[in-house]
């Protein structure tokens, strides 16, 4: 059984998480990958590190709609995020760097350790919501008699 989030609680997830799965598309293939993120209470914010043959960057030229989610085990509950995902505008990028600095939970984990740093490429992005929707999946305890 599950019980919808209001948006209250569905912000205080997104504010508490600092990482979730990014779901992206080509239009065939689906392509997800988890990231730390921050949320200003109504953007989320990426800080994209990649490299030029990144598959990320690639699927995010065709995605229309992404899709983001956030969950948690204790309650059991998750927070599902749609949008389109676009470059933050340089004037912004203060604004984009300060919600993640809030609340993201930066990797310790170097993905490309072949690669020089020089060779990384870090860009700022935004998913603009069309949709926050969430849920808290209740556990059934059954009472004797229940069968």
């Amino acid at each position: 059984m599950t019980t919808e989030l209001s948006r209250e609680e569905s912000d205080t997830l997104l504010f508490e998480s600092g990482t979730g799965v990014l779901a992206l598309t080509d239009g065939t293939e689906a392509y997800s990958v988890p990231e730390s993120f921050g949320y200003d209470g109504e953007i989320l914010y990426f800080q994209f590190v990649h490299t030029p043959e990144s598959k990320k960057m690639a699927f995010l030229e065709t995605t229309e709609t992404a899709t983001f989610t956030v969950y948690d085990e204790q309650p059991a509950q998750s927070v599902i995020v749609r949008g389109t995902l676009e470059p933050v505008l340089e004037d912004e990028e203060a604004k984009a760097a300060t919600a993640i600095t809030e609340n993201a939970s930066i990797p310790t984990v170097n993905v490309y350790p072949d690669t020089k740093p020089n060779e990384f490429t870090t860009d700022y992005y935004r998913l603009t919501p069309t949709a926050i929707t969430g849920r808290q999946f209740n556990v059934f305890t059954p009472t004797p008699g229940d069968q």
